[in-house]
């Protein structure tokens, strides 16, 4: 039994220095988990300035204009929560025009220009917008004939729609669609130009400041 014990002691002799050295080697624990920073959120509000091209058409009074249009825009948003408002002015360079109408020989009517004044309100999904806009709407009408020519700035209203997405937290790209109502006392030649309504659609891209 003697024999026994030494040999126990022994051996916890031995052992007890061994141990604390692998106790001493133990890595320290890890550092409290830290959760990564929140992604920022994009923001709408701030003002923009950007160009557009597009495509538009005129059915109205027997017309059949049609052709491409290409300007700028420039705008403010606000946004609170995820509803965002703001206004936009643009203008664009013309040839939504028609040569020959009603079998006339050596005439064409166009509009060359194009303008809008407009609010607008969206819903914000993030980096995509939605939104609807109207306001007042202008268009310069020209007509050509035998060599003479007259014109006359047409004022209505315009209203539409859009899609617009942020690529980065400066660039924005639209997909927009508008409705011209022009309608007055406006003559060409001395006659009553009466209603003439225009569909447009366009791309755009911004820079948002």
């Amino acid at each position: 039994m003697r024999k026994v014990l030494g040999l126990v002691g022994a051996s916890l002799l031995f052992a007890g220095p061994a141990l604390a050295a692998d106790l001493a080697r133990r890595p320290p624990p890890p550092p409290p988990y830290k959760a990564p920073p929140p992604v920022p959120v994009f923001s709408w509000t701030g003002f923009y300035i950007g160009g557009h091209g597009g495509y538009g058409l005129s059915n109205s009074q027997g017309l059949d204009l049609k052709g491409g249009f290409a300007g700028g825009q420039v705008g403010y948003n606000y946004q609170m929560n995820n509803f965002v408002w703001g206004i936009e002015g643009d203008g664009a360079w013309a040839d939504i025009s028609q040569t020959n109408p009603f079998g006339v020989p050596l005439t064409k009517v166009s509009f060359d220009s194009l303008a809008s004044l407009r609010a607008r309100l969206g819903v914000a999904f993030g980096n995509a917008l939605l939104y609807g806009t109207g306001g007042g709407g202008w268009g310069h009408l020209k007509l050509s004939a035998v060599g003479l020519s007259d014109s006359t700035w047409l004022s209505g209203w315009t209203a539409g729609a859009g899609i617009e997405y942020a690529f980065t937290p400066n660039w924005t790209g639209k997909v927009e669609y508008l409705h011209y109502g022009f309608g007055g006392s406006e003559t060409l030649f001395g006659v009553s130009v009466g209603k003439l309504d225009v569909e447009t659609i366009k791309a755009g891209i911004n820079y948002k400041f």
